[in-house]
């Protein structure tokens, strides 16, 4: 997921909604990207502990405590690209690499039994409350920080409109495929 975070802003057409709020949130503050999800994330993970306790687990503690230092670390690999300054297809295929690294890694999480990541934890606690399916309420998850974060400053483009239409649906796709493999 960091280094999805990190093609998302780096290839400059807009990033899944967190980083989109990331990014509006670092414009706004000048605190680090890493630093703000880290905050987001133990927010996240608390509201998800009061809500959802059966879903947190050992690797839901791992995410929250490691997610910023992972940005950073995989910052490090990415960033020598200079996705910005590639051609539009390459940057299309770095935010389509994005979403795939952001599906996979939610649904491999769901998938263990040793707690899944922070944001689905809460999602599904959301879910458990409403009864509404995990794609409603990840999509309605994500167009609320989309926008916060669009208001707050942060880039848009069409990888966000992608992220925004397919995450959820994507995620859930990859899940079935995972538990029919494993």
């Amino acid at each position: 997921m960091a280094t999805g975070i990190c093609l998302y802003t780096d290839c400059q057409l807009g990033g899944d909604s967190i980083t989109v709020f990331l990014d509006g949130m670092n414009k706004k503050t000048g605190l680090s990207i890493s630093l703000i999800d880290q905050l987001l994330v133990v927010f996240m993970f608390l509201t998800a502990y009061l809500m959802n306790k059966h879903n947190i687990g050992v690797c839901t503690i791992i995410h929250t405590v490691t997610i910023g230092i992972l940005i950073m670390f995989a910052s490090m690999f990415i960033s020598p690209l200079e996705l910005t300054k590639q051609s539009f297809l390459v940057r299309c295929l770095g935010v389509l690499l994005a979403e795939l690294c952001f599906a996979f890694g939610f649904a491999l999480m769901q998938k263990l039994s040793s707690g899944m990541a922070t944001a689905d934890a809460f999602i599904y606690g959301v879910v458990d409350k409403t009864h509404l399916s995990y794609i409603k309420i990840h999509f309605i998850f994500d167009v609320v920080y989309f926008i916060i974060g669009y208001l707050l400053g942060g880039m848009i483009g069409i990888g966000s409109i992608v992220y925004v239409l397919t995450s959820g649906w994507l995620t859930f796709q990859i899940k079935q495929w995972i538990d029919k493999v494993i």
